[in-house]
């Protein structure tokens, strides 16, 4: 019973202070005499136990700010490299100089390790390309589960790495792909990684999503330059 109502007590203490933030400050004979018990067996008032208290919350809310401006200046760096990529992209007139354009920047200004972008072909179109370029039908035998997903990230399979990078198939652990195209894909760009846990299922595609919008409307402009200067020759 006396349990409880000390417990009963303690809660009622507890509101009226929560109620009444300014009753030691307008009570100072009651804070002068409280004390709370020190890790140490020794004793430190009321006032010195809240100022070591906020002491700690400060520096709390100070690592989280600077987390936080470091995450706003990382972001920053991150949109001006994608707005000077994309001003790049913009100036390719040919499949050829997109693709030189875009995988170079990728792995200076990106820290890529390794990138590709592989075209997706129908009915012999694009034949004379320097590009990689593979038939559609083929690459929705090869790797059908990355043409359904768009965005993909984490590991795939080794037939898959061997499609997507050829020789370097061996050395990535983990990728990053981008279907460009929609419904009717036009080409693939994989990122890939030599750490198994670098590009993994959890993390952030807004970027990739991004850039692979961007490349779907130039690469759609340069096929269909490409196309009409074949059947002009």
């Amino acid at each position: 019973m006396k349990n409880n109502e000390a417990e009963n007590m303690a809660h009622i203490v507890r509101e009226f202070l929560g109620e009444n933030p300014t009753y030691f400050y307008d009570h100072p004979e009651i804070l002068e005499n409280l004390y709370l018990p020190h890790a140490t067996g020794s004793a430190i008032s009321l006032v010195e136990r809240q100022v070591a208290f906020l002491r700690d919350r400060n520096k709390d809310l100070r690592t989280k700010f600077e987390v936080l401006s470091s995450q706003a200046k990382e972001n920053e760096d991150r949109l001006v490299k994608t707005q000077s990529l994309i001003l790049a992209i913009l100036g390719a007139s040919t499949i050829n100089g997109l693709t030189k354009i875009l995988l170079t920047d990728l792995n200076d200004n990106f820290d890529v390790e390794f990138c590709s972008l592989t075209i997706l072909t129908s009915n012999n179109q694009l034949k004379d390309l320097e590009t990689k370029s593979v038939a559609l039908s083929t690459a929705r035998k090869q790797i059908s589960s990355i043409l359904s997903a768009k965005v993909l990230c984490g590991v795939v399979r080794k037939e898959e790495l061997q499609f997507l990078f050829g020789g370097d198939a061996s050395k990535i652990g983990s990728v990053a792909t981008v279907v460009i195209g929609g419904e009717s894909p036009i080409a693939v760009l994989a990122l890939g990684n030599r750490d198994r846990h670098f590009y993994t299922t959890d993390m952030g595609t807004l970027f990739l999503s991004y850039l692979g919008s961007i490349i779907d409307h130039i690469l759609k402009l340069l096929i269909q330059k490409t196309n009409d200067h074949e059947n002009d020759a």
